[in-house]
């Protein structure tokens, strides 16, 4: 059997469809890597041992019968504790919900199944995916492979630490403020966020169990250790009736962006809002120049179509909207009541926290609008270049703050105090114009840590985004396991 360190879904894939492995037998490989391996970090946290292996036994039998049942027949994987699984416990990360084991699939769950996925457990989140760090009440704190010392990221901080270690081969998270693209960064896998309302949210948490609308900004994707394996599962959860897809498919990737040489690319490394840290800034560099060697035409005076300000400012202002469904009654009341009776110039972190998540509809609305209007004037990005490249974050993954709370947190970045927010800047520019973008490990820092880019591309320009992940794999190497694992 390959490497479960390093080996890509489709590799085993190939495996399992040549019969030099079976489902069985690799579906116990992982559970077995899992006990040795996972109490170091603590990225997988429910584990659906008899069920998945009587899942891979039937895939072996159907599999000999020739009934395969999908591009995924027989793959073993994680899905984030924020979708609900039939009969497996789901917490989002909540003390409330420890008890919860939902009755059906959560959409997205059911299309990986359907197309033969084996779900052997659930990783990690921070409570109802609220935090740029993984650490809850339930299960406690997930740490990153490559320093314990340090956060694997969050939302989708298990599924990213769990990639990283070999613990799966697929990962599915979900991202509304950088909860794939962070984690993916810190941990030094692909992770990537679906132009919104390709795959569809229903069953994940939040908003409450049982929930049928859509999310008005969150997105559900894909994360592996290959950019090949993110489009082989994209192409499952898209399926044929993705809201609003052209065709109710993703068009191919554009010519253009399935090789390096000739592909125009607008590069941003800086940010007016939080510096970026000077060793990750030299490692995109050097990313950058490795671009333009192998024949990129990088455009390095192409600016986003709005103010980087303007753009955090009004997703801010959306995404705290947002989150204030996910207060109980009580305490949306008292930050309402703190909103209501601050004074007009009171600036402190937990007065901007309550006016933003108890805003009337009508405000939300008008930072709707601007949304669409940003988004609109993308077009013309797209029209001089093919895709966009930013850091994924500001800085590499920084040691565990968990003990205080987030508005009490800081970051230091080259020795200065930075907003803990701020992590927000670079994934704010896609979730607020709903693009597609990809996070593409390309480096390590002296230290050792991952570093990686966002590949913006133009709505429903998935294809691309992941197109140009590949040659970028092929021109980096991609993906390395974290000593030890």
């Amino acid at each position: 059997m390959e490497d479960l360190a390093t080996v890509s879904a489709t590799a085993l894939l190939r495996a399992l469809d040549a019969g030099a492995v079976s489902s069985a037998d690799l579906v116990q490989a992982h559970l077995d890597r899992i006990e040795r391996l996972n109490p170091a970090i603590n990225a997988v946290v429910a584990v659906d041992r008899d069920r998945a292996l009587a899942a891979a036994a039937a895939a072996d039998r159907a599999r000999a019968a020739g009934e395969p049942r999908g591009p995924l027949h027989g793959l073993p994987m994680t899905v984030k504790d924020v979708f609900e699984t039939a009969g497996l416990v789901t917490t989002a990360g909540a003390p409330e919900l420890a008890g919860h084991r939902p009755d059906r699939d959560a959409e997205a769950v059911a299309r990986l199944r359907a197309a033969g996925a084996v779900v052997v457990g659930k990783t990690n989140v921070p409570p109802y995916a609220g935090d740029f760090q993984t650490d809850n009440p339930v299960y406690g704190l997930t740490r990153n492979p490559w320093d314990p010392g340090r956060t694997a990221g969050g939302s989708s901080g298990g599924s990213a630490a769990a990639l990283a270690a070999g613990l799966t081969p697929l990962e599915l998270g979900s991202d509304i403020a950088g909860s794939i693209r962070l984690p993916s960064h810190f941990c030094g896998v692909y992770g990537h966020l679906p132009t919104f309302s390709a795959v569809p949210t229903r069953g994940h948490i939040p908003g409450p169990p049982g929930t049928l609308g859509a999310s008005p900004l969150g997105a559900v994707g894909p994360m592996a250790r290959h950019p090949a394996d993110l489009d082989l599962a994209l192409g499952v959860l898209v399926g044929g009736d993705a809201g609003g897809v052209p065709g109710g498919t993703l068009p191919p990737a554009p010519p253009a962006t399935r090789r390096i040489s000739g592909c125009r690319i607008a590069v941003w490394l800086d940010n007016p809002l939080m510096r970026t840290d000077r060793e990750t800034l030299r490692v995109l560099r050097e990313f950058v120049a490795r671009l333009a060697g192998a024949g990129a035409l990088v455009e390095d005076r192409l600016r986003p179509p709005r103010p980087f300000y303007e753009s955090y400012e009004i997703y801010l202002e959306l995404l705290l909207g947002v989150l204030s469904t996910d207060f109980s009654d009580a305490d949306f009341a008292k930050l309402a009541r703190i909103a209501r009776r601050a004074r007009p110039d009171d600036d402190r972190p937990v007065v901007r926290l309550a006016r933003g998540l108890a805003q009337p509809y009508r405000a939300w609305h008008r930072s709707a609008e601007r949304q669409a209007r940003s988004a609109a004037a993308w077009q013309a990005v797209f029209e001089r270049v093919d895709l966009v490249i930013t850091p994924s974050a500001p800085l590499p993954a920084y040691p565990h703050q968990t003990d205080a709370p987030p508005l009490a947190r800081q970051l230091t970045v080259d020795g200065r105090p930075a907003p803990y927010a701020g992590q927000l800047v670079w994934a704010s520019l896609a979730s607020l114009a709903r693009l597609p973008a990809t996070a593409v490990p390309v480096g390590r820092t002296a230290a050792g840590l991952p570093v990686g880019v966002q590949v913006i591309g133009p709505r429903w320009g998935d294809r691309g985004t992941l197109a140009f992940a590949a040659a970028v794999h092929e021109l980096t190497g991609g993906y390395t396991a974290p000593p030890g694992y």
